[in-house]
């Protein structure tokens, strides 16, 4: 198989990667009558709950698992198209240490470890939008408009998760989001 029909090959695995995490967060809520946006948090879907079921916390963890685990395998099988540069390198190894994280989270429920659990969800809603800007940065010079998106994509997510922190530690700016942060994760999810 040549290279470039390997590429577009596993071109498939970067594009089901995002739907297969989406859908797995919108069928686990669809049959989690209990969940409820603006209390709970997506993590909330992964464990057990009153009124829940086992085939929801399934489906979430699941769906993260492998929606992590194509982030790392299309970065790792596209990684000969990446510029030769140090910024390319780095934004890649970056949006990889991300997917790896959400992958964990479905691998660490909080349940299990609630301090894994926390660290890993944070290195994703973080590095991942990192990574974005970075490749943005990047290719600015030859593709201008992926290179805005790519960046405005990540600031916008940077802000939405940082909102939610902020409003997790008590913090003022962080009160415009309710005490779940099912809303502000669930935005990040979908412009990354």
């Amino acid at each position: 198989m040549t290279e470039d029909n390997k590429i577009r090959k596993f071109g498939i695995i970067g594009i089901a990667s995002p739907i297969i995490g989406l859908l797995a967060v919108l069928v686990s809520i669809s049959i989690s009558p209990w969940f409820d946006w603006p209390i709970n948090s997506l993590s909330d879907l992964g464990v057990e709950q009153q009124g829940g079921t086992q085939i929801a916390i399934w489906i979430f963890n699941g769906g993260m698992i492998i929606a992590g685990s194509l982030i790392a395998i299309f970065i790792m099988v596209t990684r000969k198209t990446i510029p030769n540069n140090r910024i390319s390198k780095l934004a890649y190894s970056i949006i990889f240490i991300g997917g790896i994280n959400l992958a964990l989270v479905g691998v660490f429920p909080y349940n299990i470890s609630e301090s894994i659990h926390l660290i890993v969800a944070l290195i994703y809603f973080i590095f991942t939008p990192i990574g974005l800007m970075m490749i943005g940065v990047e290719r600015r010079s030859r593709d201008r408009n992926f290179a805005m998106f790519s960046i405005g994509s990540g600031i916008v997510a940077l802000v939405v998760i940082g909102g939610a922190v902020l409003g997790i530690l008590g913090m003022p700016i962080g009160t415009i989001y309710p005490e779940g942060v099912a809303i502000p994760e669930f935005i990040e999810a979908v412009i990354l």
